[in-house]
């Protein structure tokens, strides 16, 4: 019974605007801009594959950077009215992720670095564009991949 009143109370509350309150976008933009100035540090000190046979840890060490950098990212709450902005830059950060896998499955199985690198810059062009377009909807520069 009493477990019933409390919760009605607690559904009361958040009805009535009294729960907790929504993310502000102000600081939600911060906190992003924060987790993606890091994710910048730490791939920029990735040092770039000297012959095509570095590329595959090249990959490696970036994709740990992004998928740090993505985790991250999914801990924060954007507003309502901006949540679809938000899931739509973190779902384009997962398919980024998951073509970078992609290609680094097929370095390791014996593909040609750079034909593999050219097909990867294909496949991420149109995603990039993707994300970039819901980080600048959402303001948040330092979230962009170019």
């Amino acid at each position: 019974m009493i477990r019933q009143a409390l919760a009605a109370g607690a559904v009361a509350l958040a009805l009535a605007g009294c729960g907790p309150s929504a993310p502000s976008m102000s600081r939600m933009r911060a906190q992003a801009a924060r987790v993606c100035t890091r994710a910048l540090a730490r791939t920029s000190r990735i040092p770039p594959p000297n012959t095509p046979a570095q590329t595959g840890t090249f990959l490696r060490s970036g994709i740990s950077a992004l998928r740090m950098e993505l985790a991250q990212l999914r801990k924060l709450r954007a507003p309502t009215d901006q949540a679809s902005a938000y899931a739509t830059a973190l779902g384009a950060e997962g398919r980024e992720l998951t073509i970078l896998a992609a290609t680094l499955h097929d370095l390791d199985r014996g593909a040609d670095p750079l034909s593999a690198i050219n097909t990867l810059a294909r496949a991420l062009t149109p995603v990039e564009a993707k994300e970039d377009a819901a980080w600048r909807t959402l303001e948040v520069p330092a979230c962009l991949t170019r």
